[in-house]
Parts: structure tokens; sequence; C-alpha cells
């Protein structure tokens, strides 16, 4: 952003001729670009990046929540200034004033600002795509390791690094950028950020549905080994649902992989039950409503049609850590995502010696809390109604995990980054040194989604978030129960975009909380 007394733009050629790195320029050349000068009537907020990592005037995980504000800065710039007069810098914040947009109106050629005609009034006044993208770039880059570089990293970073970042940033960026905002920016994402704000009154309930397949052409022709995720639920006399789903790898197709998700479910099982029985609520065996696994071969016993009950996990905010070594004493709380992560890797290496595997696991309280642990590429998402018009699609979703694999870590270095997409970095069976923690909270009419890789497939320049929620309002105005619908669903989405791996899809409905 131009400082006080800054040009925008360089000088023309030589006026009088010469020579440029063009060759030579006549006289009176067929361009003529005026130098025009800036000066601002107050001191500039810093950008908002240097606000929240230098200054840290605004807290990176308090962002979303304060988004309403700059919106409304936002609508007052493009109706002083017109559209078309935004880009990435204008984004500004301070500790004492709050949020200020440094817009850049257009210019005559004499310098002086342009008035807005009589026909500019406030439709007119509705951001342009380089307003949209400019405030993209500006609230990614607020929050990345890097500074973003442009729209297209922008949504890279949001959707590799999701769960790392504010909760809800990537539906606030995606609906900038998709929706009309005829009315506005405030007016245009009100209703997500009422969504993003939303509370259980009361309690909650829940109900969990799984749906898994091979895959076509991941097939070959032995059940015992072909489907290597595996899933399970349980709940508690305390009213906790725990939940999980574990994607296998096998190098070599001997079905090891498998084993790992098997291995890693079994002692998910047992820490829930252990789990369970230290709230002094429940005895040391739990309340298994399901605890299952999506493949063939010994292990828990299967889930019966149908669901678990219950409830929803923890506060708000992110965490990335190290694994602990199993066995090793850990401080403070008698569980904690990194000890959960060391037991199951653990249980893995028992159980395999090439085998290894993804993971996602949730827990959702009967009070509305909850909380996601991942590692390696597995899945979550929060798929939540919106009041809207009967015109828009009535649902959000957004990501509550990162990805642990090697275009992720090259992300983190350089916009240029490519391939290595489903090349894992941090996976249990010997290499969860990565793992990622989120909390929440979920309301009533919430569905909660965990899922395999290959049940969320991405389809070409499509936000798979857009994809659950337009596939969400399809199976509600149809009638047939949403949540295990949306399972079935995703499972048979990815057969028809190719059938290239194991799909898992595990859907908890949140409900209101039973008497």
């Amino acid at each position: 952003m131009p400082e006080p007394g800054a040009a925008l733009s360089s000088g023309s050629a030589s006026e009088h001729g010469g020579a440029s790195e063009y060759g030579s320029v006549p006289e009176y050349g067929a361009v003529a670009l005026p130098e025009i000068r800036v000066e601002w009537a107050e001191a500039l907020a810093p950008a908002l990046r240097d606000s929240v990592v230098e200054a840290h005037s605004l807290d990176r995980e308090e962002l979303v929540a304060a988004l309403p504000g700059l919106w409304r800065a936002v609508d007052s710039a493009l109706d002083l200034a017109g559209p078309g007069s935004l880009v990435a810098e204008s984004v500004r914040h301070d500790a004492y004033e709050g949020w200020q947009v440094a817009a850049l109106p257009r210019y005559d050629l004499d310098g002086r600002i342009r008035p807005r005609g009589r026909r500019d009034g406030t439709q007119h006044g509705a951001p342009q795509l380089r307003d949209r993208r400019a405030l993209v770039r500006a609230l990614v880059g607020a929050v990345a390791e890097r500074p973003c570089l442009d729209v297209r990293d922008a949504l890279q970073m949001l959707e590799v690094f999701a769960g790392n970042f504010p909760p809800g940033l990537d539906a606030v960026c995606r609906r900038l950028l998709g929706h009309e905002l005829r009315q506005g920016v405030a007016a245009g994402l009100a209703p997500l950020h009422e969504a993003l704000d939303r509370r259980a009154p009361g309690g909650v309930s829940t109900l969990c549905y799984r749906e898994s397949a091979v895959g076509s052409r991941k097939a070959k022709g032995d059940p015992a080994t072909d489907n290597e995720d595996t899933a399970g639920a349980l709940t508690g006399p305390s009213g906790v649902l725990r939940c999980a789903v574990f994607d296998g790898v096998t190098g070599d197709g001997d079905g090891s992989g498998g084993t790992a998700a098997r291995a890693a479910l079994e002692q998910a099982i047992r820490r829930w039950r252990l789990e369970e029985a230290a709230t002094g609520r429940g005895g040391a065996g739990g309340d298994a409503a399901f605890a299952g696994r999506a493949g063939p071969g010994d292990g828990p016993r299967p889930d019966p049609p149908g669901a678990a009950g219950a409830g929803a996990g923890a506060g708000v905010g992110a965490g990335v850590g190290e694994a602990p070594r199993p066995g090793e004493p850990i401080p403070g709380e008698a569980f904690r995502p990194g000890e959960l992560m060391a037991e199951l890797d653990a249980a893995v290496g028992r159980a395999t010696a090439h085998g290894s595997a993804a993971a996602v696991l949730a827990t959702v309280r009967p009070d509305g809390t909850a909380s996601v642990v991942s590692v390696g590429d597995a899945e979550a998402w929060l798929i939540r109604p919106l009041r809207v018009p009967a015109s828009e699609i009535p649902y959000t979703a957004w990501k509550l995990t990162p990805a642990h694999t090697g275009f992720a870590e090259r992300l983190r270095i350089t916009a240029d980054a490519e391939g290595e997409e489903s090349q894992l970095v941090s996976f249990l069976g010997g290499g969860t040194a990565r793992w990622a923690h989120r909390t929440f909270r979920v309301a009533p009419g919430d569905l909660l989604l965990l899922a395999s890789d290959g049940a969320t497939e991405p389809e070409r320049d499509r936000w798979f978030g857009a994809v659950l929620a337009e596939l969400t309002a399809q199976l509600d105005a149809s009638g047939r129960p949403t949540a295990p619908a949306l399972a079935a669903a995703l499972v048979q989405r990815a057969e028809a975009l190719g059938g290239w791996d194991n799909a898992t899809a595990l859907v908890c409905a949140v409900g209101e909380a039973k008497d």
C-alpha cells in the first residue's frame, strides 16, 4: 500500500523523446501516463498481516468472529470510492481503532478523484472480482505462515491448512468469491456469520451413520484385504460420543494397511472405554452403540444398521504438536491428543511392520462442544444449515482438519508447490511426528463428517465444501434421512468419479438433547 505522498504509478516515457527498454520513443507517443500521488488524510493502520503476525493486535483465532466489522468498513469504502478500489493492502487493523479500509478510488487525468456518477448507487457499489480477490488475499495472508501470493495460492492454502486456520475461514472466502453480494458485503455474508456463531441453546444428541466401499478400480478380488478403511463409534453412560475413521495404507498391496487400520480402531475403542471409566459415571466396559470396521477380518464387533447416540467436544482453538513416545509420562490432563496419537501409533507398530494408516477421530459432548484430532489426509467437515432465501443453497460447510502430505509441506514454503498430494509425511505406524487438533462447537441441525480421502475425492474446479452443501440440500429436499443418505451418497460419488480408492464416510447428525 502506498505510504503518504507515494506515487501510485510511474511517470511516462520521456516527454521529449529518447530511448527506453523498448527502443526509441517518439516525442508524442501513443500512450501517455500521468503521475498520480496519493496523500492520506489520516494515518494508516498496520496492514492486516502486520496486525496479526507482528503487532498481535488481532488474535488469528478471533479473526473470523471480527470480520463483520470489516465488511461494514468495506461497504462504506466501496460506497465512497466505487467498486474496483481495493487491493490486498487496503485491509488494515489497529488494536484501538479497529478496522480501516484504505481504498484507492478512480482518478481523472488531472489527478483528481473522479466523482461517482448518478447511477453509482448502492447496487453499483457491490464489490468487483478484483475487490473480492483482494479481500481473500488479505485474509489468508494474515493467518498463513508466509505471505499469500495470489488468489490461487490463497485457495490452495485454505484447502490444505484448513484445520490450522481459524475455523470457517474457507467458507468465508468461498462465499466472498462465489456469492453475488449485490446488497453489499455485510449483507451477503451475514447468513454465514450467523451460522458460524451459532451455538446450542441447550444440550445436543447425536446419531452416527457409516457407509464404505472398496472402489471398483481398487478391488483385487480378495474381500479380506480389498477394503483397508475402517470406522467405529462408541457412546458411554456419560453421553459422550467418540468416533473415528482410519484409512489403511499398503505399499505393496499385501493388506497390511487394513491390519494397521483395524489395530488402530481396536486401540481407540480401548482408549474410549478407559476415558469413559475415568469420568466416574460408567464402567470400564462402556456402552458401545456401535463399534465396527469397514472391512472384513478379525476386529471389534460390526455395527448394526443405525447409529450411536449423543453429545459433543471442548473450547475453541487449534494445535499442531509432536507426538510423545509410547509410555512417556505426560503432565496435565490424563488424556491428551498427543498421548492418543502415541498409543495408536504404538498399536499399529505392534500389529504390522509394513502397514500404516491415516486417522481422524472426533469427540462430541452433550453440552455442544466437540473436538477432532487427525494425522495424514483423512478429513473432518462440519455441515450447517443457513438461514437464506429459497433461491440459495441452504447449507454451508467448512473443513476442520489440515493435510499432512508432501504437497502441504512444500506449500508452507512456496506457492509453486506441485505434486505429492497423496504422499503422506505423517501417519500412524512410525510417522506421527505431526498431528492436528481442533476444538469447536456444534448445534442442532449440524452434520459432522469424518471420511477417508477416497470419499472426499475432489472434482475439477469445484471446492468439496460446495459439493457437500449442494449434496446435503438435495438429499434434504428429497425427504430421505439426510445423515445416512449423505454417507451413502459420498461413497456412491467416489465410485462415480472412478472408484480409484476405498471410500468410507461416517456422518454424525446433531440434534437437540433428548429428555
